[in-house]
């Protein structure tokens, strides 16, 4: 375990560290589920309960709770557990396996790529929604083959990473700052040049954490680099949400309010400003390699992308790359060698 004392957490603004108080706490939610419960038993055990008309009519009244309180499941599971795994694992036994403590002090595992040149440029790769550090492994190995070391995870909840249940964006952020506070003792050296590689939803932490810089790398940073962004959490919520929950987003909000404001006591973004630009504004150099036809995430985020990011000169979009990392093409390759190794000797 990493001792406090070497990583205060006063160090970290990106994310947000306070532990969830205890999942045993009263709610209405929880209240409401177990008042249905007893009802329900009550009417399997009691002949005498079931011939009253009280017990109908009770039973009546909790029908559209019940309801509310699925749907609500259903938004919940959604948004805080993560899908079932499906994520490949990674095959280059060149990788070295590192530990590192992350949010609410769980223990988390990473791993690196050592440059075959001795440098101490270093990338660290983000990988997106529903993935894992094997689907993005061939962008890995390209960087690793241009000289530089590579840091890479299944994020909390993906891959073989634990984390799945009461999942959020900032315990994730909170996992990769403290795995970056780790790197200069898994290194054995501070790099003195350092870059984030983020896809998908990558590319949103890619923007938290560039905003935010601190510690070693504060110094080092030299610049990110896009890969199909996601930049907005609200428009990520409308994807996920079950059949027309869409249609009540007030109520939606109101939930997942809640739940963030639960699980996280020191909140410090909300729903609303959880996307660009009020998500973050990098100040470094930026690379956006773009799929022409984005499957997945579509036109908004990238649409977002360019109207809060104006003054980014390097935006490439690729008409023969799609959203998903476990493709890869030359031209994305050939666009991000020219750009790291051009930024690299500035």
């Amino acid at each position: 375990m990493v001792n406090k004392s070497e990583t205060p957490i006063t160090k970290f603004r990106a994310a947000v560290y306070q532990k969830t108080p205890a999942p045993w706490l009263p709610s209405k939610p929880k209240f409401l589920t177990l008042l249905i419960v007893l009802q329900i038993f009550m009417i399997v055990i009691s002949s005498e309960w079931r011939e009253t008309r009280i017990a109908w009519f009770v039973f009546g009244i909790f029908i559209p709770i019940a309801g509310w309180l699925a749907m609500r499941w259903r938004i919940y599971s959604s948004v805080f557990i993560t899908p079932p795994r499906s994520g490949k694992t990674i095959s280059d036994d060149r990788w070295n396996e590192f530990y590192f403590t992350g949010w609410g002090e769980e223990k988390m595992k990473a791993h690196y790529l050592k440059s075959r040149t001795g440098v101490e440029d270093t990338v660290l790769y983000l990988h997106g929604y529903n993935s894992s550090l094997g689907n993005g492994e061939t962008r890995c190995q390209h960087i690793n083959s241009l000289g530089f070391n590579v840091i890479g995870l299944d994020q909390r909840g993906f891959g073989e990473q634990k984390g799945k249940y009461e999942w959020t964006i900032l315990k994730v952020v909170a996992d990769i700052e403290m795995l970056l506070e780790k790197i200069p003792n898994v290194l054995g050296f501070t790099p003195k040049k350092f870059w984030i590689y983020g896809h998908s939803l990558g590319g949103f932490l890619t923007i938290r954490l560039s905003s935010h810089p601190s510690g070693w790398w504060k110094k080092s940073f030299k610049g990110i680099i896009l890969e199909s962004p996601a930049t907005s959490f609200p428009l990520i919520i409308e994807k996920k949400l079950p059949g027309r929950a869409v249609m009540a987003s007030p109520w939606v909000r109101h939930i997942l309010r809640r739940e963030y404001q639960r699980i996280h006591p020191d909140l410090n973004v909300g729903y609303a400003n959880a996307q660009i630009p009020f998500w973050g504004t990098p100040k470094v150099p930026i690379l956006v390699l773009q799929a022409a036809n984005d499957e997945t995430l579509g036109d908004d985020h990238f649409i977002l992308l360019k109207e809060h990011f104006s003054e980014i000169s390097d935006i490439h979009v690729l008409n023969d790359m799609p959203h998903t990392s476990k493709v890869d093409v030359k031209e994305r390759r050939d666009i991000l060698e020219k750009w790291i190794l051009d930024v690299n000797n500035i």
